[in-house]
């Protein structure tokens, strides 16, 4: 079925990206992961609500975890990351990664276990590396399906932020939804978008900025989770509320 925008929501969004986003060239690197599960697991499960050089160090302090063991992190898969937390929750966050929580509450889960958590489901569903997880994509595998499944059950999960995040990391353009990309082209529109109208406007708005619509989604992303920062919130929260968060979750 073919998305049809209307010539208003077209330069409402692209009046948008135009006035919220810097310009293209200061816009934050989209690191992309294309041989390494674990690394698209650790950026997408650190990358809500912190700035992105914090993931980045998380994720080169992961690199060199694995070079001093004589591993190449930018292979591994759920097996190898799981295998990391062999020095226990605290050893992981000390050595690795930080205790930064999922959300604002002192009993959230800290992200460190989210990590490990994540690779035992990407393992239990049979999608154990990065090119798996594209292929199962591609072709909608029933592995695929049940990753996504027990993605979402994941503490404070639900709303898919960080699955369409894994997603896109992985090097995934055009996924099926993606609650902030939604919410942004919403809001820019001025009207209720659905997810199919939503990449429609990123696909045609790169192409007249001259960007890949990876880009241009990862530039969003870095927007959005600036603004939860600060407003606890997306521009469009009462979408994510609507997605079932719960009191002291994030939105």
């Amino acid at each position: 079925m073919t998305t049809v925008i209307s010539a208003r929501q077209f330069d409402s969004f692209l009046t948008a990206t135009r006035t919220l986003l810097p310009p293209p060239g200061e816009w934050p690197q989209l690191n992309t992961y294309p041989a390494s599960l674990a690394e698209c697991v650790i950026d997408a499960l650190w990358s809500e609500r912190v700035r992105y050089a914090t993931v980045a160090q998380v994720v080169d302090r992961y690199r060199a975890y694995r070079f001093h063991q004589g591993a190449d992190a930018d292979r591994d898969g759920a097996r190898e990351l799981a295998a990391t937390f062999e020095i226990g929750l605290d050893g992981w966050m000390e050595q690795i990664g930080n205790h930064q929580r999922a959300y604002s509450s002192a009993t959230a889960p800290f992200k460190a276990d989210l990590v490990y958590q994540a690779a035992q489901a990407a393992i239990q569903a049979g999608v154990e590396s990065a090119q798996e997880l594209r292929d199962g994509y591609a072709n909608q595998t029933a592995q695929f399906k049940e990753l996504h499944r027990r993605w979402l059950d994941l503490p404070s999960q639900h709303t898919g932020l960080t699955w369409e995040r894994l997603l896109l990391v992985a090097g995934i353009e055009a996924t099926p939804a993606d609650p902030w990309l939604q919410e942004f082209a919403s809001q820019a529109a001025g009207t209720s978008l659905t997810s199919e109208d939503a990449l429609a406007l990123v696909n045609a708005a790169a192409q007249v900025m001259d960007v890949t619509p990876l880009r241009l989604r990862n530039a969003i992303w870095q927007y959005q989770t600036k603004y939860d920062q600060v407003k606890h919130t997306s521009p469009a929260g009462s979408n994510r509320v609507a997605a079932g968060a719960t009191a002291g979750e994030p939105l």
